[in-house]
């Protein structure tokens, strides 16, 4: 006996045992069907129903896109991301790229309006060094807004909008040591270690984040279809990179204890792969879980993997081949730590052969 499937059908059986039927798709209103399925009084009604619903949605007139000022920051933002330029970039960085560039245009200036429909020709340099003072409190915000005017400047220059760029040659603010990204030392390691467990899914996202030394991009999309011959294999989001890791022997046993066949290691509570700025926070949240203080995030234990490099005695050359870097200056951030302590160390060790 074959069953038909039809669409927005739903049915019970009701309290006297009769089987009931009715076209129910949500948002719209239930309608009873008479007969059984596939018989002609139920076939007629329930192409009555779909008729009305597609008559209705005709109807519906689409919502009509806010205007835009010809000229202004909202016009330029708009055109970059229809530009050649922007879509070419990695999915990650365009996320990135976008969040920023979308938060400055809604954030508003001190008498209330919004940056996006100011016209961009009348940004001058005073103005970029208003709005980046605006954010001094917090470096790491500043120079995010100092990216996303030199971008947008740049921009409206290849669109003819102005003829020069402020912001060009304007110095980040510092951010303490390196990017500004807690480095997870050895005491704050163990202290998430202690709290989850191996078979916790907080402590496999620690393992695979620490002995890969991989953005949490690459990391969320990691499965047992990447381990090949004892290695992880990795595509990098952001640079396209191909990577081949060994697998540490502290890695291989919290992968062993994943026995469930799913397409990553790491899934969210919809068990589907998680999106790369939702791990972010659900992962600080397991960081707050455990004790450590705010601050301490997935970027950090990337620094940390490359510091534990380092104080191994590893070359940046080695380095980079683990984390995917491609200059030696973005290594050499991560490491400067490391190399500070092993000189104070050679430097006492001296001195005490000396006395």
């Amino acid at each position: 006996m074959s069953t038909i499937k039809l669409k927005y059908i739903k049915s019970y059986t009701d309290r006297l045992g009769v089987r009931r039927h009715y076209f129910n798709k949500l948002g719209e209103p239930k309608t009873a069907l008479p007969g059984l399925p596939g018989s002609k009084s139920f076939m007629a009604a329930y192409q009555a129903c779909l008729d009305a619903l597609e008559a209705k949605q005709s109807r519906k007139v689409p919502a009509r896109a806010p205007k835009v000022v010809p000229g202004s920051v909202d016009d330029v933002a708009l055109r970059y991301y229809a530009s050649a330029e922007f879509k070419t970039l990695a999915e990650i960085t365009q996320a990135t790229y976008r969040n920023e560039i979308d938060k400055f245009r809604r954030e508003k200036d001190k008498h209330g309006n919004p940056h996006g429909p100011k016209p961009i020709a009348m940004l001058d340099r005073r103005g970029v060094k208003a709005l980046i003072a605006e954010k001094a409190d917090k470096p790491g915000a500043a120079n995010k807004r100092l990216r996303t005017l030199k971008l947008l400047l740049k921009f409206a220059i290849e669109e003819e909008l102005r003829t020069d760029n402020p912001a060009a040659g304007m110095k980040s603010l510092k951010v303490g040591d390196g990017d500004g990204f807690l480095v997870w030392e050895e005491h704050h390691i163990e202290q998430f270690e202690r709290h989850w467990p191996v078979g916790s899914k907080p402590r496999l996202a620690l393992a695979l984040l620490l002995f890969t030394a991989q953005r949490r991009s690459d990391v969320v999309r990691m499965g047992r279809q990447h381990v090949r011959d004892g290695m992880m294999a990795v595509r990098q989001q952001k640079t396209g990179a191909y990577l081949d890791i060994p697998i540490h022997d502290d890695l291989a046993p919290v992968l062993d204890a994943v026995t469930v066949d799913i397409p990553a290691f790491l899934l969210s509570e919809h068990n589907k792969p998680f999106q790369p700025t939702s791990f972010g926070n659900w992962f600080g949240d397991r960081c707050r879980d455990a004790g450590l203080p705010k601050g301490f995030n997935a970027h950090g234990l990337r620094k940390a993997a490359c510091r534990r490099l380092a104080e191994s005695g590893c070359s940046t050359r080695e380095i980079m081949a683990v984390s995917g870097h491609k200059t030696i200056e973005e290594v050499e951030r991560y490491t400067r730590s490391a190399d500070q302590k092993k000189l104070a160390r050679a430097a006492m060790a001296r001195l005490s052969i000396t006395r």
